[in-house]
């Protein structure tokens, strides 16, 4: 077992410094292991987080959540009008989850179209993370933001989640690691 890396950072401390050095610093510490850094870095970045919906790159190196399917972008002639309003993702349990502890976590990285995710989110999607198809879900909740996972793939996504308590059946019907909850578009009047 590694011996903890010591530091001198604070929460405070992370605080009163530019974003960039608070990636950089994160950066370091995925390098260097440093697991307590890393969640103060991902909880001052998600602190100064933007606009719900909008898209961030982040500079983190840390390694995807055991994702290897595509989910396509919903541009066939059956998903027209047509948003998705769940996903549920198989991984090994934790994979990747930050869990900012305040009710709300951070994913692993997804392969995703960006353009999905921001409809989605528009409406109200949620998200649930399985150990297996067959069980439930141990972790679940409404998306509320999102991020590209830098190094990850063009269309690699980390969601920002609202936990809920109530665990979700599996969703979906490919044989891949992804299942998706298709809706109707909501007219816009």
């Amino acid at each position: 077992m590694a011996n903890p890396v010591k530091h001198k950072f604070t929460p405070e401390s992370l605080a009163a410094l530019d974003k960039k050095k608070v990636e950089i610093i994160r950066e370091n510490a995925v390098r260097l292991r440093a697991d307590d850094l890393i969640a103060m870095c991902d909880l001052d970045l998600a602190e100064r987080k933007p606009a719900i919906g909008a898209s961030r790159s982040t500079s983190t190196t840390r390694a995807p959540a055991r994702s290897t399917a595509r989910i396509g972008a919903g541009t066939s002639p059956s998903r027209t009008n047509m948003v998705v309003s769940g996903y549920h993702f198989v991984g090994e349990k934790d994979y990747g989850v930050i869990d900012l502890g305040d009710g709300r976590f951070w994913t692993g990285s997804w392969t995703v179209p960006e353009a999905n995710v921001d409809q989605s989110l528009t409406a109200g999607a949620y998200l649930a993370l399985h150990v297996s198809k067959a069980q439930p879900s141990y972790r679940q909740g409404k998306i509320v933001g999102y991020r590209k996972a830098s190094g990850d793939g063009a269309d690699a996504i980390e969601f920002l989640v609202d936990a809920a308590p109530k665990s979700r059946a599996w969703v979906g019907a490919s044989s891949g690691d992804a299942g998706l909850k298709w809706a109707k578009m909501r007219d816009e009047d």
